[in-house]
């Protein structure tokens, strides 16, 4: 079940991730920084991913809803991190049907890990019909907090 550009690789010509509603704005300037969500060439497949940094104003989140056809099972994907301190990220997906929330998975990373993993969100499966999802990812809240996630996935079974 295709995340519009789940695999983070599509940004517009000011580096806004496409697709995702985001609190990063690569072209403001305000006194601390504001591209908080990045396009990163470390990528797990393709070319890019996408970096979230905590500022130390407010942590990067960014979050996709859009329609599916089908109730899945698992959403899948690829991160690494870099906690300079005892933090952690998460990464929540929620499905709907008709505008009611029925089913959800979560996953914390609580430490750092430097080379891509895979990480596997089991999502409830209370009802067999859902017709949306919506995808959460916020990063740490340490200073120097890194999240890097990319080819995002749901799957069916």
């Amino acid at each position: 079940i295709p995340v519009p550009n789940g695999d983070f690789e599509n940004w517009d010509n000011t580096l806004f991730l496409q697709n995702w509603q985001t609190n990063s704005c690569p072209v403001c300037d305000p006194p601390y920084e504001s591209y908080i969500i990045r396009k990163d060439s470390s990528s797990y497949h393709g070319t890019f991913a996408a970096k979230f940094i905590y500022n130390n104003v407010f942590p990067a989140q960014a979050t996709n809803g859009f329609s599916i056809s089908t109730h899945p099972a698992n959403l899948t994907g690829y991160v690494k991190s870099k906690f300079p301190a005892a933090d952690s990220a998460s990464i929540k997906v929620y499905l709907f049907n008709n505008g009611v929330m029925v089913d959800s998975g979560k996953a914390f990373i609580t430490s750092s890990i430097p080379n891509y993993t895979k990480i596997e969100i089991p999502i409830t499966s209370n009802t067999v019909n859902s017709d949306s999802a919506s995808i959460i990812i916020r990063s740490g809240t340490h200073l120097g907090s890194e999240l890097w996630i990319d080819y995002l996935r749901l799957l069916k079974d």
